[in-house]
């Protein structure tokens, strides 16, 4: 899950107020240039502030023996980028000295306590818990194909990994309610505890609140919020084919009807889907029948490409098709593939589990199944 949630990127586009108290002082940038590929000259793109929107600026930087350097306004409610040939490299313009790595995309600053400084701080701790969760779940996943009995062992890691996500995007936005790194823990805290994040956003300056990174986000978050583990599912209808006003189904007709139903958004175009298709495949031929059952609904796509898809990758279970993008608002989905399973009365029982392999999505399903203590979403 980690790969999927880090690289969530938000629309940067003009925030509506400016970017004081950073507006007069100017950010000195430097970088260096070790491959091969040197170009003559890198484009650095930045904001400046106006009395009403932010602007975005470019500016060009000559290379001199394999290096650039220049000063560019300060701006740390945006992310500033160095544009390089098949490249882009993210920098936040803090006021302070800061030296930028193109092949490895690192960025030091000169003062440990600013907002650039603040931002690797953050996102070294996510990668560092990412990087331990793995190594831990790689050796139980060993131990589990040694006939070792490892599901305790593995629903503790699952809470201490969440315990800790949690604690370290929570953190973030209350050390940084005036910045950039504030607004991004809020969108990775989305997936994980969207009300959490939500009851965060009021922490946020009053600017950042009004940020185009945040409101990008709050749609989503408020849909996630209402609609997280633990909540009763929020219907929807569909007409499958407009010219037939029979076609209309609705997700009660599915859901909280007395079975344990995994809900599969899908679209026919996406790769991911098919990649997931086996392993769903095994799912339903192993659990379906009375207590189980799922239900995979295809989000802006033809009708006619859905269904020639679903007879192509041998989809033998419930089809929804022709489906618009309301599902998708109504339950904060950003982006597709994604799950979410509900228990036999609707209830909100486990959310943003995609892209597991076939043991672990087994695993999963057959643990709600058999009645076990749920695990922590998008964990491993």
């Amino acid at each position: 899950a980690m790969n999927k949630t880090i690289a969530a990127v938000f629309a940067l586009g003009a925030a509506l107020l400016s970017c004081s108290p950073e507006k007069d002082r100017t950010t000195r940038i430097s970088g260096t240039f070790s491959g091969d590929n040197v170009p003559d000259s890198v484009e650095i793109q930045y904001w400046i502030p106006t009395d009403t929107v932010l602007l975005v600026k470019t500016k060009k930087i000559p290379v001199v023996d394999r290096r650039f350097e220049g000063d560019i306004p300060s701006c740390v409610t945006q992310f500033a980028e160095v544009f390089v040939p098949g490249d882009i490299v993210k920098f936040i313009a803090d006021g302070s000295t800061l030296t930028i790595d193109i092949e490895t995309h690192q960025v030091s600053s000169s003062d440990t306590e600013g907002v650039q400084s603040r931002y690797n701080a953050w996102y070294q701790e996510w990668i560092d818990l990412e990087h331990e969760t793995v190594s831990k779940n790689y050796a139980l996943k060993d131990r589990a194909e040694a006939g070792e009995d490892i599901r305790d062992e593995t629903q503790a890691l699952e809470e201490e990994y969440h315990q800790k996500l949690v604690a370290i995007h929570r953190n973030a936005i209350r050390q940084n309610p005036d910045n950039i790194v504030g607004a991004f823990a809020l969108s990775a805290l989305e997936s994980s505890e969207p009300k959490v994040a939500l009851s965060l956003v009021g922490t946020l300056s009053e600017e950042m609140t009004k940020n185009a990174t945040v409101q990008a986000i709050l749609p989503t978050l408020e849909a996630r919020a209402h609609t997280a583990i633990g909540d009763m599912f929020t219907d929807f209808e569909v007409v499958q084919d407009p010219a037939d006003p029979h076609s209309a189904v609705k997700l009660s007709d599915y859901v909280g009807k007395g079975k344990t139903i995994l809900l599969v958004f899908w679209a026919s175009w996406c790769e991911e889907n098919r990649k997931e298709m086996p392993g769903l495949k095994n799912i339903y031929e192993k659990y379906h029948g009375d207590d189980f059952d799922i239900v995979s609904i295809a989000v802006s796509d033809a009708p006619e490409n859905s269904l020639a898809a679903a007879k192509e990758m041998g989809i033998m279970w419930n089809l929804i098709v022709n489906a618009p993008i309301i599902p998708l608002e109504t339950y904060g989905v950003r982006r597709i593939p994604d799950m979410i399973l509900f228990g036999p009365d609707g209830t909100i029982l486990l959310r943003n589990f995609w892209g597991y392999d076939d043991l672990i999505l087994d695993s999963i399903i057959g643990r709600y199944l058999r009645g076990e203590r749920p695990a922590q979403p998008g964990v491993l």
